[in-house]
Formats: C-alpha cells, structure tokens, sequence
C-alpha cells in the first residue's frame, strides 16, 4: 500500500524579497525592470523603487532598508564615493552606465561594488540584470 507523500511547512517555502533601489534619471529604464521584475519567479520576488536624486539615495537606502542599489553611473559626477557610501551601510551595490567603461569593473570593487552592467533595453538582458541583483542581495531584517 502507498502512502501519499507528506508535504512539512518547511516544504512551502515563500519566495525571498528582495528590496531594489534604482538610482537612475532615466524613468524609461527603470519601468522595464520594474516590468520584468513583476513576472514571476519561483525563488524571489523584487520590489523596486526609483530615486533620481543622488543626494537622497543613502538615506533611502537605509531607511527603506534596501537589498541592492542599481546606480546609475552617469546620474552624479561622484558616483564612486556614493558607491562606497551605500556598500559601507552593507548594501550591494551594482553599477550601470550607458556605455562599457573597460576599467569601471576593478575600480567599483575597490570602492565596495559587486557588480557593473552595460544598459540594456534586451528584455533577456534585464532579466538577467535581475538574476544578478537576486544573486547579491543581502536577505532583509527580519522582524518579530
């Protein structure tokens, strides 16, 4: 006689949240990624929230407690110490810009960054870009 298999809580698992803040002056990238973001996926979820102001990006960051920040190189001139200054709160940090920058990737991991990505209007590619923030986010407080 078989018995049917029993299925623990531990089975159901929730999907991890992932908290990404955009820090970009460009409302058409950022609504394709909250697009493909929306789609499902079986191992996370991801809310995004845009800020185009630099100067409020680590406030945000720390007050809404963000997993990954996805900065926009191009958004302020010191991009790098704002790159070092969000990595220093323990939030990932992934650069964009719209053009390769060959050494940009060795410089943003000195300054605390885990990642640098071409701007892509690819929808793999932005898909993609997600799995990468997925990759390298820091799990969310936990609250009791």
């Amino acid at each position: 006689m078989g018995y049917p298999p029993s299925i623990s809580a531990g089975d159901c698992s929730t999907r991890r949240a992932i908290r990404l803040l955009v820090v970009d002056d460009q409302q058409e990238h950022f609504e394709q990624l909250v697009q493909v973001a929306e789609m499902y996926h079986p191992d996370f979820s991801i809310e995004c929230r845009l800020v185009s102001d630099p100067s409020k990006a680590i406030e945000i960051a720390s007050n809404w407690q963000a997993s990954v920040v996805l900065l926009d190189l191009h958004v302020i001139s010191s991009a790098l110490q704002l790159v070092r200054e969000i990595s220093a709160l323990g939030t990932s940090v992934i650069a964009t810009s719209s053009t390769r920058l060959p050494e940009m990737a060795e410089r943003l991991t000195e300054y605390g960054g885990v990642g640098y990505l071409t701007k892509s209007d690819n929808p793999d590619e932005v898909e993609s870009l997600l799995n990468l923030v997925a990759s390298v986010a820091h799990p969310a407080p936990m609250s009791h």
